[in-house]
């Protein structure tokens, strides 16, 4: 079998496990939703109110796993010669992803603080560094996708109570660059060279079970790669990553 069949046959099985996931999750999350929003006319049992609860969390993280599954065989089977690109304002757009980067973050493994550590600042902050008018020439939709993956990834990968991400923007005359800059744990030098391979995971001492495919960054590497663009990487282990992308100026 050639390596062009084989994609279309990954591809189709993408397409057809991706859909047939999707239906029955709409149907939990959506009856788990409308029961919920009864709990306090029903007044449920404090264990059926934290059954419901879990299944909710539970289903809405495999739909955003599930979407992530389409994202990537819909970026995989696109052709550079077919993609709609214009232009598009960088700040603006970094803004949009960093709030939904953040409302869709899952709770970490980061223990509560004491009474003495109550003065320590919680929360995740993202720091953004980009030129009012600056714009690339690409697909949004797929920018997009770039800028959310590694803002998620900055997040996820970080097991500190206050989690900074900063995000900065530069025009180097031929090509524009988007950096995103994390002080977590870092990437050990041997998971460097794997991590935009499909379905790897860093599978390090402080995440457990970090949920996910292992398909973001490689989704963000061919994305670039269809902008004839490059995405690389800095990262020193215990102070962070820094992920950087290029997008050329055309």
């Amino acid at each position: 079998m050639n390596e062009s069949k084989e994609v279309v046959i990954t591809s189709r099985a993408l397409a057809l496990i991706s859909h047939k996931l999707k239906t029955p999750l709409s149907i939990i999350n959506g009856y788990s939703e409308a029961i919920l929003s009864q709990s306090k006319k029903e007044k449920f049992s404090p264990f059926t109110s934290k059954a419901l609860e879990e299944i909710n969390k539970q289903g809405s993280r495999m739909s955003l796993l599930v979407d992530k599954l389409m994202s990537f065989n819909k970026v995989t089977s696109a052709e550079t010669e077919g993609i709609e690109k214009q232009p598009v304002y960088l700040k603006n757009l970094i803004k949009e992803c960093a709030t939904k980067a953040i409302s869709q973050e899952e709770e970490t493994a980061v223990p509560e603080p004491s009474q003495e550590d109550a003065t320590i600042k919680r929360g995740t902050f993202v720091e953004i560094d980009c030129p009012e008018h600056l714009n690339v020439t690409a697909n949004e939709e797929m920018l997009r996708l770039c800028i959310q993956e590694l803002l998620a990834n900055a997040i996820k990968f970080n097991n500190k109570m206050e989690k900074i991400i900063k995000v900065q923007c530069a025009n180097h005359g031929d090509s524009i660059s988007i950096s995103v800059r994390d002080y977590g744990a870092g990437i050990r030098p041997q998971d460097v060279n794997q991590i935009f391979e499909p379905f790897y995971q860093v599978d390090d001492y402080f995440t457990g079970q970090i949920s996910g495919w292992g398909l973001g960054l490689p989704m963000v590497k061919r994305i670039l790669e269809l902008h004839n663009g490059s995405i690389s990487v800095v990262s020193d282990r215990g102070l962070g990553s820094i992920f950087t992308i290029n997008f050329p100026v055309l």
